[in-house]
């Protein structure tokens, strides 16, 4: 056998080899990338049925907005239409159902301030039957418990998906930085700042 031959027969089973290598590591690198995505879409279906809870609040709160002319349209408004946004987008990805998380939050959390200007809506049987026996402060520390254990796992996925070389598998693929769950913040600030009712609901 002349020498020419043997270096690409050589060189044959070496690419070979090569190319299985490549291609074992791509299939693994991949497999783990809808391992983590899987891992969070489970924890977002946690923060899911909490969410629910906070949605089915806030047609009784409409009732109780108008019973007592709650001026605030707007705010009420808002946060029907981010329950609407939400409820119809059972296809979004997840980045878009976190930023919808996030109206919710946001607009659940200025209701709150706009009731508090009205100190009758407080004694209304309705309203303690909803925000009242610690529900809200329930519904909220489980939030906080979900957006905790969310956040760790999307920091893991979002690791691989910036880490060289499998970033690349990452691009290629269609898997994306996963958003973080910020909910709260806002709400640990001064409110005073935050949610000046009459700064912040004017049209």
């Amino acid at each position: 056998m002349e020498i020419g031959t043997i270096i690409l027969i050589s060189a044959g089973i070496i690419g070979a080899g090569v190319l299985f290598f490549l291609g074992k590591s791509w299939i693994e690198i991949y497999n783990k990338f809808v391992y983590w995505r899987t891992r969070l879409s489970r924890k977002f279906a946690d923060i899911d049925i909490i969410m629910q809870r906070r949605i089915d609040m806030l047609p009784a709160l409409a009732q109780v907005a108008k019973k007592y002319s709650i001026h605030e349209y707007k705010t009420i408004k808002d946060t029907i239409e981010a329950r609407s946004r939400w409820t119809k987008d059972k296809d979004a990805s997840i980045n878009q159902k976190i930023e919808a998380v996030h109206d919710i939050e946001n607009n659940f959390m200025k209701l709150q301030a706009v009731f508090e200007k009205y100190p009758k809506v407080k004694a209304d049987s309705l309203y303690k039957s909803i925000m009242g026996s610690g529900n809200i402060t329930r519904i909220e520390r489980k939030l906080q418990e979900v957006r905790l254990s969310y956040n760790r796992i999307a920091q893991k996925y979002n690791e691989r998906v910036q880490r060289f070389p499998r970033n690349i598998i990452a691009f290629i693929h269609g898997f994306k930085i996963a958003d973080y769950l910020t909910f709260g913040n806002k709400v640990n600030k001064d409110s005073s700042e935050d949610f000046k009712p009459k700064e912040l609901f004017e049209d």
